[in-house]
């Protein structure tokens, strides 16, 4: 038995006739008809006792007709609850820089599963998420700090450092000027972030690069620097433990020591609680593991 077959059988009872009742339900007659037999023909017994004037219930319509009435009712009250779940539930577009560990990602997609948000997640850099937020893309983007200004409603989530990685054997780098003629990776030339970092690095160690290798992404340059081609400035905590034991961190100082991932939000969602989300988010940035990385 279908849905639409039990609709048009209760409809036929209710009007009286099937003329009527398709007019109520805006089908043709044949439709109700072709529905009413199928049922008749599925249980094997006579419905109704069609007359000229009209149509009544047999014994065994009756029994139909009264759960018919039931399961038609339950099948409202349920497509109410879905639809009033799915306008209800919170749906989050979050921008989140490259640099961070996956098991950050990991973590937000945790948390949006528990609270029974849907959350996507998307990568990319500092200018370009912060871009894609104003133009309300995003409700929420994580970036590195300086680059959002006094209209965007932000909180810090992480202050850690900038070192420098190479492959295992390199020289421990006692002067950063060392470095001078050396060849530089970075994930990207469009991360506003590294490439303010980088020219700050060269610019006090009077450092010219051999050359800059642009890698695409983290686990790339990551085994390039392993792999001795190179040197790169990263975030310490965007080091994994499985990359650790391949290259040799080397501390900086100074202004590395002060590097800040924020929190840029929205305050105006509907239905969310913007204290609440900020808590939320900023309690996956106590994740010892992005403060115990190559002490």
């Amino acid at each position: 038995m279908k849905l639409s077959e039990l609709l048009a059988f209760v409809t036929v009872v209710d009007t009286g006739n099937i003329t009527q009742a398709a007019e109520r339900l805006n089908r043709v007659q044949s439709s109700i008809s072709h529905r009413i037999r199928s049922l008749e023909d599925n249980l094997d017994v006579t419905l109704l006792d069609r007359k000229t004037d009209g149509c009544s219930l047999t014994a065994q319509g009756q029994i139909l007709y009264d759960y018919a009435v039931k399961i038609l009712n339950l099948a409202d009250d349920c497509k109410k609850n879905i639809l009033h779940y799915s306008s209800s539930q919170m749906n989050m577009r979050i921008g989140i820089i490259e640099c961070l560990p996956a098991y950050i990602v990991s973590s937000m997609i945790d948390l949006g599963y528990d609270l029974g948000w849907n959350i996507d997640v998307s990568i990319g850099n500092t200018i370009s998420l912060l871009d894609a937020f104003d133009r309300n893309e995003y409700d929420a983007v994580i970036i590195g700090a300086g680059f959002s200004n006094v209209q965007h409603t932000r909180a810090t989530l992480l202050s850690s450092e900038l070192v420098l990685i190479t492959e295992k054997n390199f020289p421990t780098i006692k002067d950063i000027s060392s470095l001078d003629g050396e060849v530089f990776m970075l994930s990207s030339k469009k991360c506003a972030t590294s490439t303010r970092n980088y020219t700050s690095l060269f610019k006090e160690g009077h450092i010219i690069p051999k050359r800059i290798v642009e890698c695409g992404s983290y686990p790339v340059l990551f085994s390039s620097v392993a792999a001795g081609k190179g040197v790169s400035l990263v975030l310490r905590c965007s080091i994994g433990s499985e990359v650790q034991s391949k290259i040799k961190i080397h501390e900086l100082f100074g202004q590395y020591n002060d590097f800040k991932i924020e929190l840029v939000y929205r305050t105006g969602c509907p239905n969310l609680d913007s204290t609440k989300f900020r808590g939320l988010i900023t309690s996956i940035f106590q994740d010892p593991r992005l403060h115990n990385i190559g002490d």
